[in-house]
């Protein structure tokens, strides 16, 4: 498997992968997770590492920095299929609202303008346990009710959106977000294999065996 990271957003800085993955030559894989803003920045990308339409996008759940470059991505791969976490609310007028209490007067420079409030419907709903290409899919809520991570066993990688970071997870104040459920899906990711890498939503990847360490106390968690 190969991922490359695209940073997008002016304000809110998300990392947008691109994912390839050739190690069954019958079912080549290829996916953008997190399409956050800055269509031409990943279209740009999307052609130097892939060559031709993505198989699919994926979300890791549907805040406004993960979908913005969503639409247009949309129409520029009309073969891509759509994926999003079968729990997960898509309704334009959540997404427009949690961005405004996200942003505040920023709100203006965010790529909603890109797709005006329309958000395109899903393909494929992904519940706990689904495989999608080299990826087992996992609820993870806490974040957002359908919040999802990705986790490739083969390779020990884990594409963790907003539920996990390096020390750190997620905010819970939102429409959907729970402090309780978020607990108990970072300590499900704490049992995974700890040379696993966490490749995050946002800022720099770290391990889970380093996540252990930092988070043992904060969420009483015995591994």
């Amino acid at each position: 498997m190969n991922s490359k990271c695209v940073q997008v957003g002016r304000v809110i800085r998300t990392n947008c992968y691109i994912i390839t993955d050739d190690s069954d030559p019958e079912k080549p894989f290829s996916a953008l997770i997190d399409p956050g803003d800055d269509f031409e920045e990943i279209d740009e990308a999307v052609a130097e590492t892939v060559g031709k339409d993505p198989d699919y996008i994926i979300l890791t759940h549907g805040h406004f920095d993960h979908i913005g470059a969503l639409a247009p991505l949309h129409d520029r791969y009309p073969s891509a299929k759509i994926a999003v976490g079968a729990h997960e609310n898509m309704d334009p007028e959540r997404i427009l609202s949690d961005a405004k209490d996200v942003l505040g007067s920023f709100f203006k420079f965010t790529g909603l303008a890109i797709y005006g409030g329309t958000v395109p419907r899903p393909d494929i709903l992904l519940h706990d346990g689904d495989r999608i290409g080299p990826f087992t899919v996992l609820h993870t809520p806490g974040h957002t009710e359908g919040s999802i991570c990705l986790l490739g066993t083969k390779d020990k990688v884990l594409f963790s959106g907003d539920t996990l970071f390096r020390h750190s997870y997620g905010r819970t104040d939102l429409p959907g977000g729970s402090d309780m459920k978020i607990a108990a899906s970072l300590k499900r990711l704490l049992h995974l294999d700890p040379e696993t890498t966490v490749y995050p939503g946002h800022e720099e990847p770290t391990l889970i065996g380093d996540e252990r360490d930092y988070f043992r106390f904060q969420l009483d968690w015995e591994g």
